[in-house]
């Protein structure tokens, strides 16, 4: 999925599985600097910024993801 934050910067998102407590979380490379760093953000944080910017669009893809992630084995 892709994050709209700012401008034409629009990094991907991937919706991972803590392998330790099983949680549901977002794995965001982003720009620090002049370096792209990979950052472990959790959903809650995403649904916040959604919320927040009112971008429905995001909201809905973020709750579809993660119930596909739940029926998943």
């Amino acid at each position: 999925m892709r994050l709209p934050i700012a401008g034409p910067y629009r990094p991907w998102a991937r919706l991972v599985r803590d392998p330790t407590t099983g949680a549901l979380g977002w794995r965001v490379r982003l720009w620090e600097g002049d370096r792209a760093v990979v950052r472990y953000v959790p959903t809650e944080t995403l649904r916040a910024y959604a919320r927040a910017n009112r971008l429905i669009a995001l909201a809905a893809a973020i709750d579809a993801l993660i119930a596909r992630a739940e029926e998943a084995p």
